[in-house]
């Protein structure tokens, strides 16, 4: 197993952090946690089901959606639930709690989750940049004067007072949105108001109905808005323009470690499925990719899917790991945030690359 590595901090309370997590309260699924019918996978019978989490519908889980589309899944004998969950928290958990087999998340949002005896490991990187990207109202921008020439460092003071959506308290979109609010000298609970909204779709169109001024969302509902003219991007970190966030643990799949010997054939097919999708997203034209994610996001405007898509392909994980830059960046946000979990040690063990 291939270890990265995180320095020891203090840990908090997380109560705030977790709200939400009763939504799973009421799942209940017969059969093994990974596996509840059928054959090895990848061999006759019937097909594995699978059951997959992820926080909410966006092009961060492209992988999953191509995987679907293209019938990686299907090769690999697989049939694959995917449960949304309307925010990062539940979708950890449910894996945590044995409802779930998978999710495809990030390193910040599993590692907030940790504790002594419960925890995850990766088998899979997906993407390796934040793709959680600040969608300012273009009413709240005119009125602040940020435009096109508008400095990193103007972009993020400008959110000082200003009322922010994200998904849930606790979900990556959170997380980022302190982040930059504390790297610019801005307290996050008292110099700005965050609020949960909820899945990207509802977070779109408060910002479009005015209801706040700011939006951290991952691609493309930001984008969507600046396409409309009802936004403009504050922040791209997908583009690198935060220079602490050049590189990130975005997304990976992640399963729980005793998964790793009982139901090798599983994550290793489920592993085979989403390499392939990342092949496919790393090697075709940006057209191609988005016509594939149409299927799954018909109402975002072609030329934005496929501008999104030209994100995706810039960040693809490398041979689908994590670099020491990306573990580091993940580390940092989560110590400025105050979540770096006190159980999580220096050589913790988060990634097993023995599937790739």
């Amino acid at each position: 197993m291939s270890g990265l590595g995180f320095r020891r901090s203090g840990s908090i309370g997380r109560r705030d952090m977790l709200k939400g997590l009763t939504a799973l309260g009421g799942m209940a699924f017969a059969g093994p946690v990974l596996v509840a019918c059928g054959g090895p996978a990848g061999g006759s019978g019937a097909a594995r089901s699978v059951k997959l989490t992820q926080a909410v519908d966006s092009l961060a889980y492209a992988q999953n959606y191509v995987a679907r589309s293209k019938g990686y899944y299907d090769r690999q004998g697989l049939s694959v639930e995917t449960i949304v969950t309307d925010g990062g928290g539940p979708d950890v958990q449910a894996v945590l709690a044995g409802s779930a087999g998978f999710t495809i998340n990030d390193g910040a949002q599993v590692l907030t989750s940790f504790t002594q005896n419960r925890r995850l490991v990766a088998v899979a990187a997906l993407f390796d940049r934040c793709l959680v990207n600040a969608t300012m109202s273009a009413k709240t921008a005119k009125r602040l004067g940020i435009t096109e020439k508008s400095s990193f460092d103007q972009r993020v003071a400008a959110l000082e007072g200003l009322k922010i959506g994200v998904t849930a308290p606790g979900a990556l979109t959170w997380q980022v949105a302190r982040y930059n609010l504390k790297n610019a000298g801005i307290d996050p609970d008292k110099g700005a108001e965050l609020v949960g909204l909820g899945a990207g779709a509802s977070v779109l169109a408060a910002l479009e109905n005015d209801q706040v001024d700011v939006i951290y969302i991952s691609v493309p509902f930001g984008e969507t808005a600046v396409a409309r003219g009802s936004g403009v991007t504050l922040i791209d970190h997908s583009a690198g323009q935060d220079p602490n966030l050049q590189k990130f643990m975005m997304e990976g799949l992640w399963v729980m470690p005793s998964a790793l010997d009982g139901d090798g054939d599983t994550v290793r097919a489920m592993v085979a499925a989403l390499t392939q999708a990342s092949d496919f997203i790393r090697s075709s034209s940006p057209e191609q990719v988005a016509d594939v994610l149409r299927k799954d996001f018909p109402k975002f405007p072609p030329d934005v899917l496929t501008s999104a898509a030209r994100k995706l392909q810039a960040a693809v994980s490398e041979g689908d790991r994590w670099d020491a830059q990306a573990v580091e960046a993940t580390r940092k946000l989560l110590s400025t945030n105050g979540l770096l979990p006190a159980s999580v040690s220096a050589d913790e063990q988060l990634f097993e690359d023995r599937y790739l």
